[in-house]
């Protein structure tokens, strides 16, 4: 640092100190060829006379992010030259009244993020070099009569995000030079365009975000320059006829997040410059009421919302405020033998222009919203013709559109579902005759299924023929390939003979082939079964047994079966 030693944990830039975020709880000594001093991010609690002795070089000085609570009256003392002051975040709670007259070539000063609730009426005395004052995020009330008085040169001003619920109609006199306001997030419940006297240089205005429910102006001055307005989220449900006739050159209006139900028509004649305009979120009453905005609309050729919804009455609610005045048809003029409607239309294209010779429904001026007559049904008058409103005819017309609009939708969706199956056809047509052929298969099987439980149920007469190893010692033995068969009978269901018949007994025979006499079949239903256990030297176990009838029932016994092996005809 040239003229001087660098603080320690500093860092030194020619004449700029930085010293930030050391924790800081004292002003740097010995920096008398300072030019800059950052002193943000430390933990300052008190600001007191004499802090800044020997730094009448700084130009600008960053106090932000501090602890910040008392700012004695000479602390900025000697500071001649400075020009840019940050005391933004801290815990600032007031400022006497003399805190900057000793700054009077102060061109930035930051206050915001503090809990400033009151301001002094000399607080900004001298400052006739101060261009921009920030002040939001604090918990000012009011704004002192004539506290810029000598700001001649300031052009931006913020005093939004405070609890400001009025403002005195001299409030910001003296700003000559203002071209920026911000009023935003307090707690207006009035706008009233005679608090701006004579800031003939401001071109934008913000004041989204109030509680203001009405609009007016109680002073005849005009704002030439003023091309920005937001009044967005506010609670606005009047706004006077002649307003904005005070601001000939508005380019960007903000009206939406609001109370409105109707523009009135000497206001739309007065947004002549509009360039872009916002009216969303509203309660629009679709109605005559909104015919002359309907009509603004169409001819509006700048920035705007894509849709304004319907607030009332119910059967209209939720539906685009231009399509349900053209199809309600809700600005028809019923006078002469045809209907002819107003200039307006959907797209623009239909109708002739108002012509101002022949008068206009709603050349009047907007009435105040707690003074409108109750117009349901029964007759409105104009000052051209008179219309008969009939509530009932209103509603079956809209149910009508309803029951239509929901028809046609269904219509379409179903054509849609029919496109999209005779695409899938055309696209893969493979898979579609694959799909018909696994249907077809589950149905053949199902039949299957079905006729073999229907032949299960219908049993016949069932015998069976046992085989069992007649031999002492209880096991099977095979002498001389010969064994013995034993045939038994179990009583059919379906036929019950009137004799007792008991087979015969038939000797076993062994051999590799079975005799070709004995291939004849016995009766339907005739079953033998054998059980023994297969000879290792033999490949077919043969036996039969003759029946009282005569006939004959082979049985063969194969080599891959150890027990039991049955034979059904």
């Amino acid at each position: 640092m040239a003229g001087g030693v660098c603080p320690r944990l500093c860092r030194c830039d020619s004449k700029l100190l930085y010293c930030e975020g050391l924790n800081l709880t004292e002003v740097p000594r010995n920096l008398s060829s300072a030019t800059g001093l950052s002193l943000r991010e430390n933990g300052l609690s008190e600001l007191r006379e004499g802090h800044f002795a020997g730094l009448g070089q700084l130009t600008w000085l960053y106090l932000d992010h501090n602890a910040v609570e008392l700012v004695e009256e000479t602390a900025f003392e000697r500071l001649r030259r400075l020009k840019e002051l940050d005391l933004s975040f801290n815990r600032i709670e007031s400022l006497p009244n003399a805190t900057f007259r000793p700054l009077p070539n102060l061109r930035i000063l930051d206050l915001s993020y503090n809990r400033l609730q009151a301001l002094e009426p000399d607080l900004f005395h001298g400052l006739r070099k101060l261009t921009n004052l920030h002040m939001r995020y604090n918990a000012l009330k009011f704004v002192p009569v004539r506290i810029f008085q000598d700001c001649r040169s300031m052009q931006f001003l913020d005093l939004g995000y405070n609890q400001l619920q009025s403002l005195a109609r001299n409030s910001f006199a003296g700003l000559f030079k203002l071209t920026e306001l911000h009023l935003e997030h307090n707690e207006l419940v009035k706008v009233n365009l005679a608090h701006f006297p004579r800031l003939i240089s401001l071109r934008t205005l913000y004041m989204r975000r109030n509680k203001a429910t009405i609009v007016v102006s109680t002073l005849d001055w005009t704002w030439h320059f003023l091309e920005k307005i937001d009044f967005s989220g506010n609670e606005i449900e009047y706004i006077e006829p002649h307003v904005f006739e005070s601001v000939p050159n508005l380019k960007s209006l903000q009206l939406d997040m609001n109370k409105l139900t109707y523009i009135d028509q000497r206001i739309l004649d007065s947004w002549t410059s509009l360039d872009s305009i916002t009216l969303t979120g509203n309660e629009w009453e679709c109605s005559r009421n909104v015919c002359a905005l309907a009509s603004w609309l169409s001819g509006f050729q700048g920035q705007r919302d894509s849709s304004l919804l319907c607030a009332s009455p119910d059967t209209a609610q939720g539906e685009d405020v231009l399509d349900a005045v053209y199809a309600f048809q809700l600005c028809e003029d019923p006078v002469g033998s045809t209907s002819r409607p107003f200039a307006w239309t959907k797209d623009g294209s239909r109708g002739n222009p108002y012509d101002g010779s022949r008068g206009n429904p709603y050349d009047g001026p907007t009435r105040n919203p707690y003074d409108i007559q109750n117009t349901d049904g029964g007759e409105v008058v104009t000052n051209s013709f008179t219309v008969t409103v009939s509530n009932d005819d209103l509603e079956s017309t809209m149910q009508i559109h309803k029951v239509v609009t929901g028809t046609m939708a269904l219509i379409f969706s179903f054509l849609i579902v029919v496109l999209m199956l005779y695409v899938s056809w055309k696209c893969f047509p493979a898979g579609v005759r694959q799909m018909r052929q696994c249907l077809s298969s589950q149905r053949r099987k199902q039949k299957q299924k079905q006729t073999m439980q229907q032949m299960a149920t219908m049993s016949t007469p069932e015998y069976y023929v046992d085989y069992k190893p007649n031999h002492i010692e209880g096991a099977l033995v095979i002498i001389n390939e010969y064994g013995s068969c034993t045939c038994q009978q179990q009583t059919s269901r379906e036929y019950i003979p009137n004799t007792p018949l008991y087979p015969t007994f038939y000797p076993l025979s062994l051999s590799p082939f079975p005799p070709p006499h004995m291939g004849q079949i016995t009766p339907r239903g005739l079953q033998c079964k054998a059980e023994g256990k297969i000879p290792k030297t033999r490949s077919t176990l043969l036996f039969s047994a003759l029946l009282p009838w005569g006939l004959t029932k082979p049985c063969v016994w194969t080599k891959d079966l150890l027990l039991i092996q049955t034979c059904s005809c």
